[in-house]
């Protein structure tokens, strides 16, 4: 320590009173303002960090470089990486962090200048083989001094991560010798980091603060996170190499971040880049581990060592299994690791051998996603805009939402992994699904991987889609539970507390598919287990919401286009009127029928109608129009919907509740699947394909969101400034689970030439059929509060059940009138029905009408009166 700053130490010490141990004194070299902070009693011990807890902890990056973990049971570490360092570990749960992230300090060995790995340009990311999900993270160094090199990989038998790393110098002349290297790593045990941004001068008693310890055994020094409550998990961090060792000490060190971690110490202060602090503890905060690499064995360019994280439930367990990866054949670990990987991919579906690459690598990602505990799998391996989210934010994305879980695990059944969709769906109805009480069969918005909810909204597709995927899987041996599901959506439906974008309630054409399709796969779930009666109530319900969802959802009054569209809400079934709804995440005040999303093509995808639809086919000029950009050489995405919130603010901030929506390319693969369900010819889906890959990540990995062209629509500015780019990933969450599910959905779409609606609720709507749209315009009179429905020989006009029937509507009264789309030659029977307020009905008093629709698409008129009414 150089003579005025130990001066200037013992001045202060002089001056309050204390004896300064010689750590301390060093941690005053640069922070010695902190010292003024302390209470005057507190007393300092050489061996523990003061200034408890540090700064606020925050979460890693969200757009992920790469993934991974062991494919078998045995080990339950999962990992991350980012800007070419290792980011979040989750261990035993996919839902828990341990760590947060873990990288390398370079300086020069005259300590003349010094580099934090993360902050490089250059990181170069790729998978060992195409097969398997081992990474190899290379990072060369912006002043063209050093490169880092790791492959990266966790062992199938025990809870441990292990990276193989090389050090290498790329100056002329120079041995690895000539650089001081520092192991930097930043636990956040059990979803939490607990720091604040103030020196306390005591041991932080916040719910969820860490301690670090340098603790020995079996002749290695390692560093030791946990946290003080019973029943923590603990990891434990070594390398292969030993530590420097300056006196009789190795220079290893845990500190509070921000206050007097080993960052602090290189870079903070006078920014003299030596490590002088080695604190055996830090206790009780956000705490940081650093250790500095001894190189003075090594010889030559570069140097190649070992670092494993390794976790448990005791410090000696946690160091033991660190220790053993150390001692193990990290070679044959490494082919066992990949070897599983191999014969997963090598058991998928191939799709006639047009599945690439970035297909494996989606169904990798989804098997990697997939907790080994309980079945689960998360929406994402992270927290959206992480590194500026406190760990106040425990979820994040790796939670469980029903939603999208059915999304993909529905890939999975698509590219031939059914064992991963079963484990999931018994999650969802063994676990997450509410079994008693006046709510039973409903699903929580999201919940951790045990089923306990972190929100708790009532969003209904969420308990219409668990349904569909157990009926994918045949899995009538769940009846019981899926019936409580489905008789939660007839008796709830079709009005939802949230939509699909989680922030409103109302009508909801996305919602509203995914309800109808639920209740037509429960009904044949019914059948298959002896449930009739189950069976004919679900079938008449989902028959009365599809046949009045445009009533309900489509507007023939709208400010855009022919004025003819489906809004994205609606607050009372009346999407022509003038109402008003205040949107989310700062969205503002707007008429409903301002708002557009994509949500109506959940009605083809779910089978509830045709793709050539008049009413969808009447919504996309509107949608493109409003929603769609194109980036040359790319292709085509969309935004979620006009005056969309959630995103980056216009300045390029993190969202933070308010933002602007940026485009989706889940959006893409929608369009693409729809495109092909419309046209029968799978290539008008390689197009979409190639957008999905253009603005995926290089390694493979598809964003929520990527930076749209600055525009401003329907007076919604979205702007992406610069240094962004457009077409490329935000800092929302890369990869989405999701997304990577549509890649493999759209792959299959192409090579069948069809979309991916479920069956039996395609063969119901004839959503696979030619179309022909019909009008039904009919002359009769109505007291206030009646109303005429049509009803037919047909589920696609009730099936004769007026609860089920079309209501018509009376701009033109006394003519009542409606316009629906129906399969081209194809006789119908059809009847009017005028009903009250009440439910009371009366037939039309004739024979039943009846035509035959032609076999081209020639729109057809049919012109009624009715001359009397019976019960």
């Amino acid at each position: 320590m150089p003579q005025k700053n130990r001066t200037l130490a013992a001045a202060i010490a002089q001056l309050i009173g204390l004896a300064l141990p010689q750590p301390f004194t060093r941690q005053i070299k640069k922070s010695w303002p902190l010292l003024l902070l302390m209470p005057l009693s507190a007393p300092l011990h050489a061996e523990d960090a003061p200034c408890p807890p540090g700064y606020s902890s925050t979460w890693g990056p969200a757009a992920k470089d790469f993934l991974g973990t062991s494919l078998g049971a045995t080990s339950r570490v999962y990992f991350t990486g980012a800007e070419g360092i290792l980011t979040e570990v989750f261990y035993p749960t996919i839902d828990t962090v341990q760590n947060v992230d873990m990288q390398f300090l370079v300086t020069d060995a005259a300590k003349t200048w010094g580099d934090e790995e993360r902050k490089q340009a250059k990181h170069e990311i790729s998978q060992t083989d195409p097969r398997a999900m081992i990474w190899n993270a290379a990072t060369t160094a912006d002043n063209g001094k050093w490169k880092i090199s790791k492959k990266i990989f966790t062992d199938p038998n025990s809870n441990v991560i292990i990276q193989r790393v090389t050090f290498q110098t790329l100056e002329a002349g120079k041995s690895v010798k000539d650089y001081n290297v520092y192991l930097l790593n930043n636990p956040a045990i059990n979803n939490s980091g607990a720091g604040k941004a103030q020196c306390s001068g005591k041991q932080s008693t916040t719910d969820g603060a860490d301690n670090s310890k340098t603790l020995s055994t079996s002749g290695r020094t390692f560093l030791v996170a946990s946290e003080s409550k019973a029943n923590s998990a603990v990891s434990a961090l070594a390398v292969s190499l030993p530590w420097r060792v300056t006196g009789s000490d190795p220079m290893v060190s845990n500190g509070f971040v921000g206050t007097n971690d080993g960052y602090t110490d290189l870079f903070a202060g006078v920014h003299d880049r030596t490590m002088d602090w080695h604190y055996a503890n830090a206790l009780g905060g956000n705490v940081a581990q650093m250790g500095w690499l001894d190189f003075s064995a090594a010889t030559g360019s570069s140097v190649s060592f070992d670092v494993v994280l390794g976790f448990g439930s005791s410090e000696n367990e946690a160091m033991n299994t660190a220790n053993a990866a150390l001692k193990n054949d990290l070679a044959a670990v490494e082919k066992t690791y990949a070897d599983q990987w191999k014969t997963y991919t090598q058991g998928l579906d191939n799709q006639g051998g047009t599945a690439d690459n970035q297909y494996y690598l989606a169904a990798m990602t989804l098997k990697s996603i997939q907790d080994k505990s309980s079945g689960a799998m998360v929406a994402g391996p992270g927290t959206p805009w992480g590194d500026t989210s406190n760990d106040s934010n425990q979820g994040g994305y790796h939670l469980v939402w029903a939603r999208d879980l059915f999304k993909f695990a529905s890939a999975l059944i698509t590219a031939g992994d059914k064992d991963t969709a079963n484990k999931s769906v018994e999650f969802l109805f063994n676990v997450q699904m509410e079994t008693t009480g006046a709510t039973a069969g409903r699903f929580p918005q999201n919940s951790f991987v045990d089923g306990k909810p972190y929100w708790n909204g009532t969003q209904m597709d969420e308990s219409a889609m668990p349904i569909i995927l157990a009926w994918k899987l045949k899995r009538t041996d769940l009846w019981p539970k899926i019936k409580l599901a489905a008789e939660f959506v007839a008796k709830t439906g079709p009005h939802t507390g949230q939509e699909r974008w989680e922030e409103m309630g109302g009508y909801s054409p996305s919602t509203i598919a995914a309800e109808i399709a639920g209740l037509v796969c429960a009904a044949d779930l019914a059948t298959a287990a002896g449930d009739p009666g189950a069976a004919a109530y679900y079938l008449q319900k989902a028959d009365e919401w599809r046949n009045n969802i445009a009533n309900w959802t489509f507007t023939t009054t709208g400010y855009y286009g022919n004025k003819q569209y489906y809004v994205r809400i609606d607050s009372n079934q009346n999407p022509d009127d003038e109402d008003s709804l205040t949107f989310g995440n700062g969205g503002g005040n707007h008429k409903e029928k301002s708002i557009i999303d994509g949500g109506f093509l959940e009605l083809v995808r779910m089978g509830a109608m045709s793709p050539n639809d008049w009413t969808i086919l009447d919504t996309l000029p509107e949608y493109d129009e409003l929603l769609k950009q194109t980036f040359p050489g790319k292709g085509d995405a969309f935004f979620r919907y006009n005056n969309d919130g959630y995103g980056e603010n216009n300045q390029g901030g993190s969202y933070n509740g308010t933002g602007r929506g940026r485009l989706w390319p889940i959006f893409t693969a929608e369009r693409g699947i729809y495109e092909i369900a419309k046209s029968g010819d799978g290539s008008k889906g390689t197009a979409y394909l190639s957008a999905l890959k253009a603005f995926s990540s290089p390694a493979g990995f598809i964003p929520e969101q990527i930076w749209n062209q600055t525009a401003t629509i329907t007076g919604w500015e979205t702007i992406t400034p610069a240094p962004y780019v457009p077409g490329t990933a935000t800092r929302s969450m890369q990869p989405l689970s999701w997304a990577m599910g549509e890649y493999i959905n759209l792959t299959a779409a192409i090579k069948s030439g069809k979309g991916d609606a479920p069956k039996v609720v395609c063969d119901r709507y004839a959503c696979d059929k030619p179309q022909v749209t019909v009008s039904f315009n009919v002359t009769t009179q109505t007291q206030w509060g009646e109303n005429i429905y049509l009803v037919g020989d047909s589920p696609l006009l009730s099936n004769w059940i007026p609860a089920s029937g079309i209501k018509l509507s009376a701009k033109g009264y006394p003519v009542w009138s409606t316009r629906i789309s129906l399969p081209t030659n194809t006789a119908f029977k059809y009847k009017y029905v005028k009903r009250d307020s009440k439910g009371n009905t009366l037939w039309e008093q004739s024979a039943d009408h009846t035509f035959t629709t032609a076999a081209n698409n020639t729109p057809i008129v049919r012109t009624d009166s009715v001359q009397g009414w019976q019960p």
